[in-house]
């Protein structure tokens, strides 16, 4: 039953990215022969996220295939946007935030709260703690955020000379086994161990790419829950020869949870995979050489 549901979301994301990408700008980092490449909402109310997404973080708003799915893109990421009401936020799964980077973290944030969008923290305090959102760290200020139906994002500091708006700057995945469940994505992405580990977090930079995957330790007092019909559904990757690098995934103990299948309509090849704490992933081949 699990496999025709993850065979139904895949053919359901061949339909959704039909030729209308042809409008869509390329993703970052072509040479890397995986980067990310997409995150795929559900959400209740399509307007209320435009209005994070689009009027807030400064996202273009898109129109993809003959059922027009809504789509925000950032430089480096797409956001798809699913009709349906997730089961929950992201807080309480095992994919904790999205992660962006700005120059300026603190006009970001004010304009969400004037929007009317919560300020969080990173980590959830202690029993009987309290805890104010953060405003600087090691790297820059820094702020969480909290979009609609729950989900969350992270802003960093994007100090480089003439930055974009905004771009996207990581994925961040929370397990009580997060060193773990970086050593399992740094197995599936041929990704290596990011100095500066603690007992806490753990990161993981993807080849050709560098920093993109960060993983917090986190004990809440109910079972992490797998991403499937939550706010943030699943996470995508574009992959470089992805038939083959399926095979490798095969090889190396993972198992695909839908096969790889290419359209050549589409001229886009898709599978999916699902990390070992329930993260689902969507992995895909044909985004990045768009025009």
């Amino acid at each position: 039953m699990r496999k025709s549901i993850w065979r139904v979301a895949a053919a359901a994301t061949l339909l959704a990215l039909a030729p209308a990408w042809q409008a869509a700008a390329q993703l970052a980092n072509k040479d890397a022969r995986i980067i990310a490449g997409h995150y795929h909402l559900n959400a209740s109310n399509i307007d209320a996220h435009m209005k994070f997404w689009v009027d807030t973080l400064g996202g273009k708003p898109l129109k993809f295939g003959p059922q027009q799915v809504d789509v925000v893109e950032f430089p480096g990421i797409f956001i798809f946007l699913r009709k349906q009401a997730p089961t929950g936020p992201t807080r309480g799964t095992t994919f904790d935030h999205i992660g962006f980077a700005v120059p300026n973290v603190a006009a970001v944030a004010a304009r969400a709260v004037a929007n009317g969008f919560e300020r969080t923290v990173g980590r959830e305090p202690g029993p009987g703690q309290t805890a104010a959102p953060p405003t600087a760290g090691n790297y820059g200020m820094f702020e969480y955020l909290i979009g609609p139906d729950g989900v969350k994002v992270e802003l960093v500091t994007n100090s480089e000379p003439n930055a974009p708006p905004i771009k996207h700057h990581h994925m961040h995945f929370v397990n009580k086994q997060f060193v773990e469940m970086g050593q399992w994505y740094m197995k599936a992405f041929d990704a290596t161990e990011r100095p500066g580990k603690t007992d806490f977090f753990f990161g993981a930079d993807l080849p050709g790419v560098g920093y993109m995957l960060n993983f917090f330790s986190w004990l809440p007092e109910q079972p992490l829950a797998a991403t499937a019909g939550r706010a943030v559904d699943h996470v995508g990757f574009e992959v470089r020869n992805l038939e083959a690098f399926c095979k490798e995934l095969q090889a190396k103990g993972i198992e695909l949870v839908v096969p790889y299948r290419y359209s050549p309509e589409l001229k886009l090849g898709v599978a999916f995979v699902r990390d070992p704490w329930g993260t689902s992933i969507e992995l895909n081949e044909g985004l990045r050489d768009l025009p």
